[in-house]
């Protein structure tokens, strides 16, 4: 695969109604689109995840331009993993030299995407089936980013779509927090569930305190605790509940993985990795035979526009092991606007194309 041109993207659009978490506030939709072209005519699509701090995308663009374009190198023809790869450790000095190692891998991801996305349309051929010509076509979706402030709503805006399961942020306030959860459970028809997402919002002193009086209906608790608590914090706490825990969101090494896979006891059983945000297809396809579908399910977290949206669905739809496709339920532009068709989202699956 030649490489013949690389184009950046930034697209903006600020909200009438700020998207509040327990780490802070995103007052506008943000996304890092990269186009990679090819002297065919083929285009290729990625995103870069720019959703926190509001600046981020802004900050990305340069140091892709300023920084790291410089140190790109397509003359050869390679596959998108050589590619990767090869980006990866030209690029160590200047995430080591920055100390920035997130926006680096996080620009790198968004390329790698688009690099993958390149390839799919030289051949012909829908991204999961690049990945795994045996791949999935129907993905279960939950409805996420679920304000507390607007739980009706937004639960039937999920519905809307066929979707009957919903993921509520929490990591506030633990009496506001349980409030909350107790509100949206008694909303919910007897086949519809619910997670929580506490954003890492929780201390480990708060975690272990709350999770004993949480409902067991829950289907698991998203990020209780920082991403960079050790492991042994994490048992401890799904020691006291029956409720999965899941994580992986933010990891930004391999080394994370590798921890996690190599431990006996997973910290959690639900893994989360963010396409846009670590690895791209190439870092996030090498975890799927590392997974044993008896201790770790892939729930490939998402947050941003159309074309991220669609690699996690890929993605999971080459993993093959019946996980759930997030779906930020909020009002969203980059995501239902961006394409020229609508999204293939059909009785709350979203539909892999032949």
């Amino acid at each position: 695969m030649i490489i013949q041109a690389i184009r950046l993207y930034p697209c903006r659009i600020p909200l009438d109604r700020p998207v509040i978490t327990s780490f802070g506030k995103m007052t506008a939709r943000s996304s890092l689109l990269i186009a990679v072209e090819d002297p065919q005519g083929y285009t290729g699509w990625g995103e870069c995840w720019c959703n926190f701090p509001s600046g981020g995308m802004a900050y990305k663009q340069r140091l892709y331009q300023d920084t790291l374009a410089p140190h790109l190198r397509f003359d050869k023809d390679a596959e998108p993993h050589e590619i990767t790869t090869a980006l990866h450790q030209s690029l160590r000095v200047i995430a080591c030299q920055t100390g920035d190692s997130g926006s680096v891998a996080q620009i790198l991801a968004g390329l790698d995407i688009a690099l993958w996305d390149l390839r799919a349309k030289q051949l012909d051929l829908p991204l999961a089936a690049v990945l795994n010509p045996h791949h999935t076509s129907q993905l279960p979706i939950y409805a996420s980013g679920i304000d507390r402030r607007e739980i009706a709503v937004r639960l039937d805006a999920a519905r809307s779509l066929g979707i009957e399961r919903f993921k509520l942020k929490v990591g506030f306030d633990p009496v506001t927090d349980l409030d909350a959860i107790t509100s949206c459970l008694t909303q919910l028809a007897p086949e519809e569930r619910l997670a929580v997402d506490a954003n890492q919002g929780w201390s480990l002193a708060t975690a272990m305190s709350l999770l004993p009086d949480l409902p067991s209906a829950l289907s698991w608790i998203e990020e209780p605790i920082l991403a960079d608590e050790p492991f042994d914090h994490w048992l401890r706490l799904q020691e006291l509940t029956s409720i999965r825990l899941s994580g992986g969101e933010n990891f930004l090494h391999q080394d994370d993985y590798d921890r996690y896979f190599q431990s006996i006891e997973k910290p959690f059983p639900i893994l989360q990795p963010d396409v846009c945000k670590w690895g791209g297809i190439t870092g996030i396809s090498r975890l799927f035979p590392n997974i044993d579908p008896q201790q770790t399910q892939y729930y490939p977290h998402f947050l941003g526009s159309a074309i991220g949206l669609a690699a996690s669905a890929h993605l999971l739809a080459a993993e093959g092991g019946g996980g759930l496709l997030e779906y930020d339920i909020q009002p969203n532009a980059l995501r239902d606007a961006l394409g020229t068709e609508p999204l293939p989202i059909k009785h709350g699956h979203y539909q892999i194309s032949d």
